[in-house]
């Protein structure tokens, strides 16, 4: 019995270690796996930058570094740059546009992600695969809510908004915080905007009432004043733009790398 002690211990002592070992390698990877971020710089060129919450700098961004809640985006002439998704969507930033990272959340819910676009033009691919996901992209003066589309915003100097869509549909709503302060500077005179270019007729709506959808092949503009109208684009003449060009062109990529197949036009 003193021989099989005298031997056996060193095994099971060996046993535990390596059981100890196994036990915190499997921790690290579930940890691990907990922190995969939301949202992570996975292309750039020239000169993008990120501002981190309560800081005056901006630092210039690295391939694959993620992005949290509060975190700022900036390009600068002739600069681009792409943030990927947990849920696999796509935001890409063209030159000279500023844009807040508002909030990232994931919970048992699903994935939360909400943008500012301050100036400038963003391209948004969301992914229609993720059923839990929750994609808002703002403007000073509108609120564009989606899943599963592809679309792009742009914000000129003036705040005037535009949103095009190419799949999917987005719905767009005004910012009710920016036109209560332009009452306010107003003098508190509340505020009237003509309805929709397509409805037919004369309509009054309150600034805070309108709700659009807007389908494929259809762009919205949101002036600084609250009034807004809907128009289709052709595709076509659109594809010659360049950034637009640009967009699909990455877009087709990523769907090839993907391997998925783009869906062919239904016959009416």
């Amino acid at each position: 019995m003193t021989y099989l002690r005298r031997h056996t211990t060193p095994f099971i002592w060996t046993a535990l270690a390596l059981a100890l070992c196994t036990g915190a390698f499997v921790g690290v990877r579930m940890l691990g796996a907990k922190a995969t971020p939301i949202a992570r710089v996975t292309y750039y060129t020239g000169d993008f930058r990120v501002q981190q919450p309560g800081r005056d700098a901006w630092k210039k961004a690295v391939i694959n570094e993620s992005l949290k809640s509060g975190e700022k985006v900036k390009t600068y002439d002739e600069s681009r740059g792409e943030v990927a998704f947990a849920d696999g969507s796509i935001i890409r930033i063209d030159a000279n546009s500023n844009l807040d990272i508002v909030e990232l959340k994931r919970d048992k819910a699903g994935q939360t992600a909400q943008a500012k676009v301050w100036s400038g033009k963003v391209w948004a691919s969301v992914n229609k695969a993720s059923k839990k996901t929750k994609f808002e992209l703002e403007s000073p003066t509108a609120v564009a809510a989606v899943r599963g589309t592809v679309f792009r915003m742009s914000v000129a100097e003036d705040m005037t908004t535009k949103v095009a869509v190419y799949a999917g549909e987005v719905k767009v709503e005004p910012m009710p915080e920016f036109y209560q302060n332009q009452r306010k500077k107003e003098g508190g005179r509340s505020g009237e905007i003509q309805g929709p270019q397509q409805v037919e007729g004369p309509k009054e709506v309150s600034f805070e009432q309108w709700v659009q959808v807007v389908k494929a092949q259809m762009e919205i503009t949101i002036n600084p004043d609250g009034t807004y109208g809907i128009v289709n684009f052709n595709p076509v003449i659109d594809s010659q733009d360049e950034w637009v060009k640009w967009n699909q062109l990455r877009d087709q990529a990523r769907r090839q790398k993907l391997g998925i197949r783009d869906e062919e036009p239904k016959q009416e």
